[in-house]
């Protein structure tokens, strides 16, 4: 079985994560339901921080999105399979998941919104192919690129299967995505018994060096001081470095090239809209490490650490945002494409409150500016040409503050499906520059289908 799963999936290659990863379950998760204008006595008023005793954000703990993904899953990807073959139960994805339950529980505890890539061993982008007998959803062609399904490289069923990761966490407009993998050291093709720990980041977004690395290292960090006192070995704390692995790249751009020629999609066309880290907690093949990360305190300790440089990063971000909107509707696409799409709105405006979720104060000076564009992708990829300001005033919040208001968004005339774009933009630029997502909802110009 470990001969065929290797033909199935590549393993994590020294110092490098695989480049498979996990899938993602379905549907986006709803927003906090915000009243309408009429049931809201003092619309536009500011709403003071509920407060908490929360180790998280302890202004508004309810306020942060965190996604984490547990890396790889589905019967096609079991991630690195088990270099000491002893079956599924041993490998990469099972010990991902078990990571990421357990720092699904950790936020929870404290009040955060975790939303999961997947919390079982499924497959967003499908994994059915009864010839190496995976019976699991049928394909769908993510990415765009005109191609689905399982094939020989492995490649277009990863892409798939990163792109709906990607959505997933855009669609939640999650603060942070964090991505659990264990790696695998090999270099020619030989494999080193070498415990360790190294993470990820992308330094070419507009937020890489100020947010993505911040929260690699304080991961990082926290990961090796969990795991270092549960070894009865030596560990190495590779530290951090800047790849741009698919899952937490930054765009494709005009320009950009890949190995292969006339390959367009070695860059995801809807790119995480957040900071992100791939983070590799340890290494399988070490066997005392695979034991240790297949246990419980192993497991534990990781989330541990995980969760600490979640909470060390989120107490020292000074500037986000959160968007909560009423009168829309979730949708979930039958098609064989993505599996979700933005919100629909229905009306011309919309009950929508926003949150500070940073540390300071904000500025007297933010606008709410705002952008409709037609498209038939899920959502925005980037802003529209135009973004104009929208007649609301916008109160200088504290920490956890809100505000409630009334806006409008009628869309341009037409029967086409449009989308538009909402952010803040301050003295320096929009606030999408800094990692906080943007608000994205459609008119009714289609139905899914």
């Amino acid at each position: 079985m470990a001969v065929l799963v290797a033909i199935l999936v590549s393993a994590c290659t020294a110092g490098v994560p695989s480049s498979t990863a996990g899938p993602v379950v379905t549907g986006a998760p709803s927003p906090t339901p915000v009243p309408s204008a009429s049931s809201t006595p003092g619309v536009g008023e500011v709403i003071p921080a509920p407060g908490s005793a929360s180790a998280v954000y302890p202004p508004d703990p309810a306020a942060i999105v965190v996604a984490i993904d547990a890396g790889h899953g589905g019967c096609l990807d079991w991630g690195v399979p088990d270099p000491a073959e002893r079956g599924v139960a041993f490998s990469e994805k099972v010990m991902t998941l078990g990571i990421a339950l357990q720092l699904q529980e950790l936020l929870r505890a404290q009040g955060v919104d975790p939303v999961m890539m997947r919390t079982d061993d499924s497959a967003l982008a499908g994994d059915d192919y009864p010839a190496l007998g995976c019976t699991g959803p049928a394909w769908r062609d993510v990415d765009g690129d005109g191609r689905s399904g399982f094939d020989e490289s492995g490649r277009v069923r990863t892409r798939d299967e990163l792109q709906a990761r990607i959505d997933r966490a855009n669609l939640a407009r999650a603060d942070i995505l964090v991505s659990i993998h264990i790696n695998s050291l090999t270099e020619n093709g030989v494999a080193y018994e070498i415990a360790a720990t190294q993470s990820f980041y992308d330094d070419e977004t507009p937020w890489g060096v100020d947010a993505s690395a911040q929260l690699a290292n304080a991961i990082q960090t926290d990961v090796v001081a969990a795991l270092d006192p549960l070894a009865s070995y030596d560990r190495q704390d590779r530290g951090t470095q800047a790849v741009a692995y698919y899952a937490i790249s930054r765009q494709w751009e005009d320009g950009d090239s890949c190995e292969t020629p006339g390959d367009t999609w070695c860059k995801p066309h809807r790119a995480v809209q957040m900071p992100a880290v791939l983070t590799e907690v340890g290494s399988i093949t070490l066997r005392a490490e695979q034991e240790l990360l297949t246990s419980q305190a192993g497991q534990a300790a990781a989330a541990t650490g995980i969760y600490e440089g979640i909470r060390a990063y989120l107490a020292d971000r000074p500037a986000a945002v959160r968007y909560d909107i009423g009168g829309t509707t979730e949708v979930a696409l039958p098609r064989t494409g993505p599996p979700a799409e933005a919100r629909v709105l229905h009306g011309e405006t919309a009950a929508l409150t926003l949150t500070n979720r940073g540390t300071a104060a904000w500025p007297s000076s933010l606008q709410l500016v705002a952008g409709w564009q037609t498209s038939d992708l899920p959502y925005l990829p980037g802003p529209p040409d135009r973004l104009d300001p929208l007649p609301v005033e916008i109160p200088a919040l504290a920490p956890g503050e809100s505000i409630r208001l009334d806006i409008p968004l009628a869309a341009p005339g037409g029967s086409s499906r449009q989308v538009v774009w909402v952010t803040l933009r301050g003295a320096a630029g929009d606030w999408t520059q800094l990692g906080s997502p943007a608000l994205q909802v459609a008119n009714e110009g289609r139905s899914p289908g």
